[in-house]
């Protein structure tokens, strides 16, 4: 059956010994290269602008930068998102069209072993005893309520079971989301990880994605919406929740994220400030934590502790203002990124998350603020400029995701490519472009593609191109190539 496909799709025995082409009279084939392995997309070398937090949280990120020894953004990230839950859940902060929440979301990108679980362990402990503290009281109110139910008479009424608020969802899924939703804290956290369960699980297969996305964004743009589910509670209504996300993956996700059009044309990517920092791996000789890193990672997660317990016990919502010359800052620097998104522009190709930049600086600003000091009403200038500094930093973060994950796709299809003629060629044996055109792998069955994956594989040495005219398997062939002896 094997030797049937190949004599179909026109390629040579894969049993034989010698070449299966002849170049035309006068022609030599080109020598062969010794062949490399296809790149993979690597982590940009900007650092994280750790100067542009404000002392309280640079204070907590350096000492976890220098306890975990990761990288600082990713020390960075874990702080910021744990300030967005803790402070921006009850604030709203003014942009430059409306007011938005003060609420953030956040996506890092590290290879296992970086430290990530390490860092958001560290900066999420003053959040983690505020949980236990609840669900210990929870747990009281509970036995509480199983004695009052025991005395209740016939005929009268139950006592309501007590609801433990919940606001910190760990799990992946979106129906995490509803059920801490469901406990009424009025905000959300969602950190986990193992993002990787949510960007390649059920939340986003292929029948669940365009629900999942907009529900996300729905979360972000602090809008209310309805659940179309026949078998849930109630009629469905979600209130607008403040909603803060740190989400963790690896970059082998990359392609299947910044790498896939439907998530970065829908809106979802362009809400997440993202960062793919270099490695540390490999440089982290053992050093013991100082005491006075000890000290400042204890020092924030007291902060954390007691603004997240105001945040329980007061509901009540603030607004946070931009001063003038906060507001100036804003607009300067919403327009010179808008100057940027029109045709030829640097941030064209990244209109979606460029077209937020304003709001996200905003956002930041007020996190920044409110956690340096709660009751500041106005957001500075020195603030303001830190955080358009930072979101230049994102800015750059995902473009370079875009066209890291886009030259992914390329690699792996040029690699399925490879493989494909690997299996169906001897080392050094011809083939014609046509037969692919055909036969070969479905991403490589058009003929720009295909002149695409030719040139990546050809760049790396596994191919390469043969004369005009070449004869192959009895017949002349006006492209053809050679597969490297040596593939």
């Amino acid at each position: 059956m094997l030797a049937r496909i190949k004599s179909l799709v026109g390629i040579g025995d894969a049993n034989a010994s010698k070449p299966n082409f002849s170049v035309p009279s006068g022609e030599t084939a080109p020598p062969p290269r010794e062949p490399t392995p296809l790149p993979h997309a690597e982590p940009s070398t900007a650092g994280f602008p750790l100067e542009c937090l404000t002392p309280k949280l640079r204070s907590a990120a350096e000492a976890i930068m220098r306890k975990t020894q990761g990288p600082a953004a990713i020390a960075a990230q874990s702080v910021l998102s744990v300030a967005s839950l803790v402070v921006g859940s009850r604030a709203k902060v003014q942009t430059l069209v409306s007011e938005a929440n003060a609420t953030a979301a956040f996506v890092t990108i590290a290879l296992s072993g970086e430290r990530k679980s390490a860092a958001d362990r560290i900066a999420r402990a003053g959040i983690d005893r505020v949980v236990m503290r609840l669900r210990n009281e929870h747990e009281v109110a509970m036995a509480r309520h199983k004695t009052d139910l025991a005395g209740t008479g016939r005929g009268e009424d139950k006592p309501a079971a007590p609801v433990c608020p919940s606001f910190l969802v760990t799990e992946p899924t979106v129906e995490g989301a509803f059920k801490a939703i469901a406990s009424g804290c009025g905000f959300l956290g969602w950190f986990t990880d193992e993002a990787s369960s949510f960007w390649g699980g059920h939340s986003m297969s292929k029948d669940q994605r365009a629900k999942t996305s907009g529900i996300v964004s729905k979360l972000w743009d602090g809008d209310y919406f309805f659940r179309p589910r026949a078998t849930q509670e109630g009629d469905g209504y979600v209130p607008p929740t403040a909603t803060t996300l740190n989400l963790m993956f690896q970059p082998i996700l990359i392609r299947d994220t910044y790498g896939d059009e439907f998530l970065t044309s829908q809106g979802i990517l362009a809400r997440m400030l993202p960062c793919w920092p270099q490695s540390n791996m490999g440089k982290r000789k053992y050093r013991r934590p100082t005491d006075e890193d000890e000290a400042a990672a204890l020092s924030f997660r007291d902060e954390v502790e007691a603004a997240l317990t105001r945040t329980l016990e007061d509901p009540t919502e603030r607004s946070i203002a931009l001063s003038d010359e906060a507001f100036a800052i804003c607009v300067e620097f919403h327009d010179k990124v808008e100057a940027e998104i029109g045709p030829g522009g640097w941030a064209a190709d990244i209109s979606g998350f460029a077209s937020k930049a304003a709001e996200h600086a905003c956002r930041l600003a007020a996190i920044l603020a409110l956690f340096e000091d709660w009751d500041t009403r106005k957001i500075s200038a020195e603030v303001m400029q830190a955080a358009c500094e930072l979101v230049k930093y994102y800015l750059s973060q995902y473009k370079f995701l875009c066209i890291a994950a886009t030259n992914e796709t390329e690699i792996a299809q040029a690699q399925t490519l490879l493989d494909w003629l690997r299996k169906n060629l001897q080392p050094g044996d011809g083939f014609a472009t046509d037969r692919i055109l055909q036969y070969g792998p479905v991403a490589a069955r058009r003929s720009k593609a295909l002149d695409r994956l030719l040139g990546i594989l050809k760049q790396y040495g596994w191919i390469q191109e043969l004369p005009a005219g070449t004869n192959i398997d009895g017949k002349k062939r006006y492209k053809a190539h050679r597969l490297s002896p040596k593939a």
